[in-house]
């Protein structure tokens, strides 16, 4: 398993990432630490939909999904 340092840069703490891992310069990432301490980055996306095919992302048998048509007033009170 390979190790890093965390080196401080101004009034942040910095970690350096392997090249090995293909994270591009620029990429921007959500992060989460939880209660063990764990950092988790997550790659952001801009639009993870934009080039989804219709219908990629349901279910056949999902009826709710398939055959839903919106009327414009779904969210009213």
């Amino acid at each position: 398993m390979d190790t890093v340092k965390a080196r401080k840069q101004g009034n942040a703490i910095m970690v350096t990432l392997s090249s090995k891992l293909a994270v591009k310069e620029g990429q921007e990432f959500f992060y989460y630490k939880d209660n063990e301490g764990i950092i988790s980055l997550i790659p952001k996306v801009d639009d993870y939909f934009a080039n989804a095919k219709l219908g990629q992302f349901t279910d056949s048998d999902d009826h709710l999904a398939t055959d839903f048509t919106p009327r414009g007033n779904e969210l009213d009170d």
